[in-house]
């Protein structure tokens, strides 16, 4: 949900070396820290058994570098330095001395972001593209190298830029532009607004000298916001904006939009009546109603205007009597009338002509409709309660890794995983801040004698840690940043807070307001939630259009995951494909009620199962039901809902997982659209299971079905 990583620091400028030697002795080798100390250890994370792929030692080549280290590399080292400049020789034309001087001039066009090493022994160097010294707003390279140490293949492409919108002076100050930013948002921001200079391509496909600034709202909202401007450098206005907080909420179905439109252009009897129909297929409840007409009709006419919902309430828009010309053109609320109805079924607009001698039409009209939010009926959350070791509230019984303090009592503090997972408790302040720890007296969490206030803690520890084991064990990473990044996480975040997010640094987990959730602390909350932080630090999903709707499936798919691989070794641990059910109370851990459904999507009222119905839904969360349904259909087989095509047979949860795991980390980029994305996953497949594998095929044949091509 964001294209910047938090723990290192600004990607560095590199310019392509004209060294043509076969060793790594170039004088512009870059030697620079990324906020990663150097990497000592070998093999797959701390009590790992490695992989024949991950634990093989290779040889580096003489343009470039593998090694027997799995994990992202230090960018100061020498593997990773050698992987830098094989790759800019394989995407940079050689240089002569024109090109060197025009080098100089407008500067570098390629910056390294990162460099990892999988468990296949491939390495994948991440550049930033820069154009004139300025950073491309989400466009970056991604090169991967074989075994051998060569360039096997580039993810992304480098479009032509103009010249001179890197180096011509923008006519807008910095200061500017972050005052049009928060006058856009509103409010008072938590801190200092930051902005930074980028270059931005337009959906039409326009390149601007633009201002990317970030206005973060936290405290004290319902729905947090690090809310970002695009805004163009020279004319100040905003070209895009994006939340980089997706937060868990059910309300976004609340603001669901449902449309019909019918052009009949038909004639008005003298005296008589007409009728057009819309059919509404969403069976959702009107919360808001209104109705476009256009009609033209003679000046003497007396007009009735009626509509007529599906369960044969009618509304009178308009009763005209005597008086001048009768044409009709506006938007007219029946809010009131049509308020709690069900939107499903054939609305019916009826013209009556009452007067002699009148001619019209009825060109047009269309029905606006935003769906009710629905209230769940107040069931208290229940959890059950035990005297065993470890108990959670969603996940029965666990072991928790914990520490030991110097006055005999226990924390909630893992030292065994990367470089650790903590928890602590926010103390219901607004913003999840300090150091208080969550304490046991004899190490078995969750007996019935212990504070009730610790119950939220054990489930949001042990799904940080369960979180963990699944990128390691499945993916094959450690942690989220593939360098054993510590998971800190705080329950009790503000009071009867209904959400849970991930910051770009941390996770805050609301404890619900007992009538539409309890504990936001399920497993595959934390794994959705965890799994931002790893589109973060990985791809850098942009958190808006089609590369927004990636982020929130794969957060829902990592975090189907983690509730999955949680159920492999824990018998009452539960999983399935609905997301949120656990924490949900109106039927609190039924499957038939979550906030989304993986198998079929469409089911929420809200969410498309299918491309083609992309523009009907562009908002994050429900696009998201695209990829989602492509994932369930790899790993299950089965039909597409809108489609009706079919996948047959699937190819089980941890290789679906596998694939589209790689496919995030390893192929995918900021600006990734859902075309790119089947192709990512195609290659992932390729790579572990073989071009001519059964996995390819499936993964092919899912994405079909959803109707991405």
């Amino acid at each position: 949900m964001t294209i910047r990583r938090t723990d290192g620091s600004t990607p560095v400028s590199l310019r392509p070396t004209t060294d043509t030697s076969t060793t790594a002795k170039a004088k512009n080798v870059l030697r620079v820290k990324d906020g990663f100390e150097s990497v000592s250890r070998t093999g797959a994370a701390a009590g790992a058994q490695p992989t024949a792929a991950a634990s093989a030692t290779t040889q580096a080549s003489s343009t470039g570098a593998t090694s027997a280290q799995t994990g992202r590399l230090a960018l100061d080292s020498k593997e990773a330095q050698q992987a830098i400049q094989t790759s800019l020789k394989a995407l940079t034309p050689p240089m002569t001395a024109s090109s060197l001087l025009a080098a100089n001039k407008t500067g570098p066009t390629l910056a390294p972001k990162s460099v990892e090493v999988d468990e296949l022994g491939m390495t994948h160097v991440r550049l930033d593209r820069v154009h004139e010294g300025v950073k491309v707003f989400g466009e970056q390279l991604i090169s991967h190298l074989g075994t051998d140490g060569k360039v096997s293949s580039v993810t992304g492409e480098q479009n032509p830029i103009p010249a001179g919108l890197g180096t011509q002076k923008p006519k807008l100050a910095p200061q500017a532009a972050i005052d049009i930013a928060k006058k856009e948002l509103g409010g008072k921001a938590d801190k200092q607004p930051s902005s930074e200079r980028v270059i931005y391509q337009d959906a039409e496909g326009k390149y601007h000298s633009a201002y990317q600034v970030e206005v973060t709202q936290i405290a004290g909202q319902e729905k947090p916001k690090k809310q970002n401007y695009i805004i163009d450098a020279n004319t100040g206005k905003v070209l895009e904006s994006f939340n980089k907080i997706g937060g868990w909420s059910k309300s976004a179905a609340a603001q669901l939009q449902v449309n019909g439109t019918a052009s009949p252009n038909v004639a008005i009897p003298d005296k008589g009546q007409v009728q057009s129909k819309i059919n509404i297929p969403d069976g959702v409840t009107v919360d808001k109603l209104s109705v476009d007409l256009n009609i033209k009709h003679t000046w003497s006419g007396d007009l009735k205007v009626t509509v007529t919902s599906p369960s044969g309430k009618s509304a009178v828009l308009q009763d005209r009597k005597g008086g001048s010309k009768d044409d009709i053109a506006g938007s007219f609320d029946l809010s009131e009338a049509f308020k709690g109805e069900s939107a499903k079924g054939e609305w019916t607009v009826t013209v009556e002509d009452k007067a002699a001698r009148d001619t019209g039409t009825l060109n047009n009209w269309s029905l606006n409709i935003t769906a009710k939010e629905t209230t769940p009926p107040t069931d208290p959350q229940n959890p059950p309660t035990g005297t065993a070791d470890d108990l959670t509230m969603y996940s029965g019984h666990v072991d928790l890794k914990t520490k030991k303090e110097a006055d005999g009592t226990y924390s909630l503090e893992d030292s065994t995983r990367g470089k650790g997972i903590v928890t602590y408790d926010a103390n219901n302040k607004s913003t999840a801040s300090g150091q208080t720890k969550i304490s046991d007296d004899n190490d078995k969490w969750g007996e019935a004698t212990d504070p009730a206030r610790a119950k939220a803690g054990i489930d949001a520890h042990y799904g940080a840690a369960t979180t963990y084991d699944f990128l390691k064990n499945v993916l094959g990473r450690d942690s989220i940043d593939g360098a054993g990044e510590k998971l800190v996480n705080y329950v009790h975040v503000k009071n009867n807070y209904v959400n849970a997010y991930w910051d770009g640094e941390k996770m805050s987990y609301g404890d619900g307001d007992g009538k539409q959730s309890g504990p936001l602390t399920t497993l595959d909350i934390a794994g959705h939630e965890i799994a931002h932080g790893l589109t973060e630090r990985t791809a850098g999903l942009i958190y808006s259009g089609e590369s927004g709707g990636l982020n929130e499936s794969f957060s829902d798919i990592i975090g189907t995951g983690v509730e999955w691989y949680a159920a492999q070794n824990n018998p009452e641990a539960k999983w399935n494909w609905t997301v949120g059910e656990a924490a949900w109370t109106p039927n609190n851990g039924d499957s038939e009620d979550g906030l989304r459904y993986m198998n079929d999507p469409t089911k929420d009222n809200y969410s498309v199962d299918n491309y083609k119905n992309y523009p009907k839904q562009t908002e994050v969360h429900g696009s998201s039901g695209i990829s989602n349904n492509a994932f369930y259909l790899l790993v299950e087989g089965g039909k597409n809902k809108t489609s009706g095509l079919e996948v047959k047979g699937g190819i089980g949860m941890e290789d679906g997982l596998k694939i589209f795991g790689r496919a995030l980390t390893t192929y995918m980029t900021p600006k990734t659209t859902f075309a790119q994305a089947r192709e990512a996953t195609i290659k992932s497949a390729t790579d572990l299971y073989g071009a001519d594998s059964n996995q390819v095929q499936k993964v092919k044949d899912a994405w079909t079905a959803v109707g991405v091509n």
